[in-house]
């Protein structure tokens, strides 16, 4: 079966890993499977993540996963800035 994701957390926590951390990458690069259950996915979604995901491949350099955190946060930053909270107002 290949219908399993990661999660919001552990797609976040890979691109930052993939970003800053050199025996991270060079793991994920050969052996992403393995990176990503060290990483603390569970097993059961890696064996259940599409094929393609698996296979070992030259990743971009640093800056590249870097630029897409910071785009990330500058994204999520935006979003949560323009939340307006609730009001309740309760009976006295």
């Amino acid at each position: 079966m290949s219908d399993a994701t990661l999660t919001e957390k552990q797609a976040t926590e890979l691109l930052r890993r993939l970003a800053t951390d050199d025996a991270f990458r060079d793991l994920f690069e050969s052996k992403p499977a393995k990176a990503l259950v060290e990483m603390g996915v569970p097993h059961e979604t890696v064996v259940n993540l599409n094929a393609a995901c698996l296979c070992a491949s030259k990743l971009a350099d640093k800056p590249t996963f870097q630029r897409a955190v910071d785009t990330m946060d500058a994204q999520t930053l935006t979003a949560t800035s323009k939340m307006v909270p609730p009001k309740i107002s309760v009976p006295r």
